[in-house]
């Protein structure tokens, strides 16, 4: 049991509120974890932050204390608390992340970054890739909840560590682990759940076994989920999904200095539902629909240790990843009705390198990648004509080409004590991105603005990226890390050759622009960090220099077959600007059991060039809370306020998009049968609050059985998420119920 003095907390509150003068707090930042609810872990270590470890930032299992970065840590008891539905769920009430519901999509914005400005890794194999395209996306939530151990998320740029698109950060999704055991271990869990607002059956079971050679872990994940409720109008039709998928790790430890690991996560979703767009056809019918998608990722690393004098930790890795997806976008008017399907087809292999070693105060990483991406996408027009039924099945013009993405690149990153207290970090990184497309006759819009020459791409760029931190302690419980780092985002094939109409915008569509060039970013962070036994705050001021940014300009009128005739976008570098802003975290265990928690996040964003804020900059945001754990560890409560003020500063190209406007089913805002919400374009500001809770029924010997209970929404508040592009209202009140068997 901890022992308070009696005058320790009051110090600690008066020391902190004098070195930090921030008007948020924050909650849970990745210094308060789940050790500091556990008192007897903090014999462990002096402080609350010595015990929470990340390898996201570094490549390497580090503590977070030593990253001068900002690193958040999202772990096992989190997830469990929150019950998601959604991947992006369990990244909700964070300081630098916003995480909006999308329906079954989802796309974190990271210090305003989102899409292919941000990296996905699960269990560090690279998610992203040539086909990525810049606004929301579902790639983030194509994983199967119940797989997801932790995430540890880079905020900043992370371009050093894993190369182009980490201008806004990292997120690293990690699946349940194959664990070791001195004493043969079997074992595994059955867990159920069950949403009322959205009609959520999650099951999910688990099973592990190992010794101390062999271990293994394995699970298998299924949801259905209906269409969520607002506090008013009923549910979102439609906006459901269904979906199944597993995980599997093996784990081979044939010497102590020798660790083989195989490991594989799939996962499939059907019934994919928008509702964006939904009522645009007279029939009901919605727009946009997706049949099915499907992602798998195989990996295999080998890592020997000890090998002498310039190696601790030898890893040799290889991995492969696949993402199928079929596309409906579903065009009626008064004589026929017609479907174009889109087929998606990648596939990713690659390999690596990576070595580790100390020499005294002095620690060098260095590694090298290869990646080669396979992309291939096809369309098909089947239109029906109403008066006859007849169905005729054609090929459209205007797909995206095949073709191959590659890229190889070389890194190294340098940490350096002078002294126990102060410790210097540095980096740099050489990558070579290469596209080369095949396209055909079929891949042009005919009086589009371009040629099938322009769709012929053979093309490579080089860049070089670099960080460099540190991290004083001033004493053993205050320090000040600052970090500066370049970032860098190579075209893609959304970039440079797609063609076709957004989903988000029912009035635009995309013409190729093989002209793109990269885009480059410089990122300076710096703050003050505090940490004791029961107290723990950060503040982080960040600005982000952008240049060369890619966005689109009009070009124009297009019409595509099957969908009609639109305003052309082309894209291109527009400009330089940048994003600057704020966190604050704290946390304040006063009592035994008891913990307040919030935190705080402003930015703001500037297109420079064309004296226009930037998209996707979330408006001021924060969370406070407060949380009880029995000192038993019985059971546990907590009260959390989510936050945030109005959107009132908008990207003039947000006015296209229908998120903005007052029925995104209706799609793109318009001044007859669609307004925007707000006559300016702005989203109002909300709080809301949510009850949650858990307890342990019992805990034997040969199994336990935990309750978990959620209450979402409790004053049923009437609220929209800025960017939350599907979404008329965010979802009402809603209860979520869980229980885990374990045995």
């Amino acid at each position: 049991m901890i022992h308070y003095p009696a005058l320790r907390p009051l110090r600690d509150v008066l020391l902190v509120a004098a070195l930090f003068t921030a008007p948020l707090a924050a909650q849970n930042s990745p210094e308060t974890k789940k050790e500091e609810a556990k008192p007897e872990k903090k014999q462990e270590a002096e402080h609350l932050e010595d015990v929470v470890v990340a390898e996201t930032a570094s490549r390497v299992v580090e503590k977070i204390k030593d990253v001068p970065q900002t690193v958040r840590v999202i772990d096992s008891e989190d997830i469990e608390r929150r019950q998601p539905t959604l991947p992006i769920e369990m990244l909700k009430e964070q300081p630098g992340i916003w995480a909006p519901n999308v329906a079954a999509q989802g796309s974190p914005i990271l210090r305003g970054q989102m899409g292919n400005r941000v990296i996905y890794l699960w269990d560090g194999v690279r998610i992203n890739n040539g086909a990525l395209f810049s606004g929301p996306n579902g790639f983030f939530n194509q994983f199967p909840v119940g797989a997801v151990d932790r995430m540890e998320v880079v905020l900043g740029s992370g371009s050093v560590q894993y190369g182009s698109d980490a201008i806004g950060g990292v997120i690293n999704v990690f699946s349940k682990p194959a664990t070791f055991s001195g004493n043969p271990l079997i074992g595994g869990a059955v867990y159920g759940r069950y949403n009322s607002n959205n009609d959520e059956n999650t099951e999910t079971f688990d099973f592990h076994a190992g010794n101390s050679t062999v271990a293994f872990s394995g699970g298998i994940t299924r949801q259905e989920v209906s269409d969520y409720h607002g506090p008013d109008f009923g549910a979102a039709d439609p906006s459901g999904f269904n979906a199944l998928g597993g995980y599997a790790n093996f784990a081979w430890r044939p010497t102590q200095d020798q660790l083989l690991h195989i490991g594989w996560i799939y996962n499939d979703r059907e019934d994919v539902d928008s509702y964006v767009q939904s009522k645009l056809n007279s029939s009901g019918v919605p727009r946009i629909f997706g049949p099915s998608e499907r992602r798998g990722i195989g990996k295999i690393d080998y890592t020997l240790s000890n090998l002498g004098e310039w190696s601790d930790e030898l890893k040799a890795y290889g991995y492969y990843h696949f993402y199928d997806a079929l596309r409906d976008r579903r065009v009626e008017n008064t004589k026929t009705f017609s479907n174009t399907r889109r087929d998606q087809d990648q596939d990713v292999w690659g390999i690596g390198l990576q070595n580790a070693k100390e020499w005294g105060p002095v620690r060098l990483i260095a590694g090298v990648d290869y990646r080669d991406e396979d992309l291939a996408s096809r369309q098909a027009l089947y239109t029906v004509t109403k008066a006859t039924g007849a169905l005729k099945l054609t090929e459209p013009a205007g797909n995206t080409p095949d073709g191959g993405y590659d890229v190889f690149d070389t890194f190294a990153t340098l940490n350096w004590r002078p002294v126990q207290r102060w410790l210097i970090t540095g980096g740099l990184r050489y990558e070579n991105s290469h596209i080369q497309s095949e396209p055909e006759l079929l891949d042009v819009i005919p009086n589009a603005g371009y040629t099938i020459n322009d769709l012929r791409m053979d093309k490579s760029w080089d860049s070089v990226t670099w960080n460099l931190g540190t991290i004083y302690d001033i004493n053993s419980e205050f320090s000040w890390a600052a970090n500066v780092g370049s970032g860098f985002r190579a075209p893609t094939y959304s970039d440079v050759l797609s063609a076709g109409t957004p989903v988000f915008s029912s009035r635009i569509a995309s013409v190729p622009a093989p002209g793109v060039d990269p885009e480059r970013s410089i990122t300076i962070e710096t703050g003050p960090r505090y940490n004791s036994e029961c107290f723990a705050a950060s503040l982080t001021g960040y600005y982000t220099h952008l240049t060369d940014v890619v966005g689109s300009v009009e070009s124009g009128t297009v019409t595509i077959p099957g969908q009609g005739t639109f305003v052309a976008s082309r894209n291109a570098n527009i400009g330089s600007g940048y994003v600057a802003g704020v966190e604050t975290a704290v946390a304040w265990r006063f009592a035994e059991g008891w913990t307040a928690f919030g935190n705080g996040t402003y930015l703001r964003g500037e297109d420079t060039t064309a004296n226009d804020p930037y998209r996707f900059i979330p408006p001021l945001n924060g969370t406070v809370g407060l949380r009880y754990e029995s000192p038993s560890g019985k059971w546990w409560a907590e009260i959390v306020e989510v936050m945030a003020a109005k959107l009132d500063r908008h990207s003039i190209r947000d006015e296209q998009d229908s998120g903005f406007s007052t029925d995104p089913g209706l799609g793109s805002p318009n001044t007859t049968t669609n307004l925007p919400l707000r006559a300016d374009f702005s989203i109002p500001g909300f709080a809301v609050t949510n009850i949650r809770g858990g307890m342990k029924v019992w805990e034997r010997p040969e199994s336990t059985l935990d309750l978990t209970l959620d209450l979402n929404n409790v004053l049923d508040a009437h609220y929209r998420e800025a960017y939350s592009q599907q979404q008329r209202e965010a979802p009402g009140f809603g209860a979520a119920i869980g229980a885990r068997l374990g045995f």
